[in-house]
């Protein structure tokens, strides 16, 4: 029986959020994937080297999965510290919607 890649699990996630994306609405696909698994994943990223490996490749699926509108709506509805939070997760500067050039 094969280990489960608990840090590796962001991929499953993100092929979910395309069926709640077209089932649920944007807003809702937003919570789940940014709101929630995003946010999970990054504090674990912060403690677990191997979560913190997979990051960067997580938050580039985030950014194939919605357009940048759908990111800058979604931040701009949130409190101020979940926002900054978020605005560097997704290096989304403030001044605009646009993600840094890597």
């Amino acid at each position: 029986m094969s280990r489960v890649q608990f840090h590796k699990i962001w991929v499953q996630q993100c092929r979910a959020t395309r069926g709640i994306k077209r089932r649920f609405g944007v807003k809702s696909a937003l919570d789940y994937l940014i709101g929630e698994k995003l946010m999970s994943f990054a504090d674990a990223a912060e403690q677990h080297p191997e979560f913190a490996t997979e990051l960067p490749r997580f938050q580039a699926t985030v950014w194939n999965v919605f357009n940048p509108y759908e990111l800058a709506g979604y931040l701009s509805s949130l409190k101020p510290t979940k926002r900054k939070k978020l605005r560097e997760l997704l290096y989304v500067n403030s001044s605009s919607s646009s993600r840094r050039a890597s």
